[in-house]
């Protein structure tokens, strides 16, 4: 029809006058599709996840570095990334250890991570149910400051030393760092390393202390009755 042919030589009109214009529609198109969330390499991710650095995967996804790129950079190139100093000198030291390989979890792996953590969690539910069967007689005694986490404020069930040398509960400490933290939760300052030691010692003493709270605590009701 007459319209049709005369919307066909105003179209070619545009192009003639604006040979452009189909370019930047294509453009505009391909700018409004919605980008992707880069996808990290595995091993990287394993690297960062053993260090409890998982919060730092999207940095070197947008770098595109590969488990072996990631082998050959050194302290320095993280810090240019932006990577804390104690974060760098972990990740740098976790992938050139001789004798550790980090590998990505399976199925398997995974679950059996995550009934050891449904564990952790279930003890230290436990640990508080009974410390609040025993806040009356908690409350009569002195409970010495090292027995506390400086982060919960509760007397400790599984007492682990920082690398800023100060002692947390192990639940508390682990999601401090899992949440990408690597500064010290007493001083601000950053760890020289991530890695957690148990605290035999201060176990010991807290046991004792439990202890003679519960035979207390019995002695008290037996003298009630």
């Amino acid at each position: 029809t007459s319209r049709d042919v005369a919307a066909s030589e105003t179209s070619r009109d545009v192009a003639a006058t604006n040979p452009t214009h189909g370019v930047a529609e294509s453009k505009k198109e391909e700018d409004e599709e919605p980008r992707r969330a880069p996808v990290g390499d595995p091993e990287v991710a394993a690297v960062l996840g053993s260090l409890s650095l998982s919060a730092m995967a999207p940095r070197f996804a947008d770098e595109l570095i590969d488990a072996a790129t990631l082998r050959l950079l050194t302290v320095e190139d993280l810090e240019s990334m932006r990577i804390p100093p104690a974060a760098a000198r972990a990740i740098v030291d976790a992938v050139r250890a001789p004798a550790k390989k980090v590998v990505t979890l399976n199925q398997e792996e995974s679950f059996k991570v995550a009934v050891h953590q449904s564990k952790i969690e279930g003890e230290l539910a436990d640990h508080r149910a009974d410390l609040a069967r025993l806040r009356h007689v908690l409350a009569r005694r002195r409970v010495p400051e090292s027995y506390m986490c400086p982060i919960s404020c509760e007397i400790m069930l599984d007492p682990i030393v920082a690398a800023d040398g100060h002692t947390y509960e192990r639940v508390c400490i682990e999601q401090w760092l899992a949440s990408g933290k690597t500064t010290s939760p007493m001083t601000g300052e950053v760890l020289e390393h991530v890695m957690l030691t148990r605290n035999h010692n201060t176990k010991s003493t807290i046991v004792a202390f439990l202890d003679e709270a519960r035979e207390l605590g019995r002695a008290v009701e037996a003298d009630s009755e």
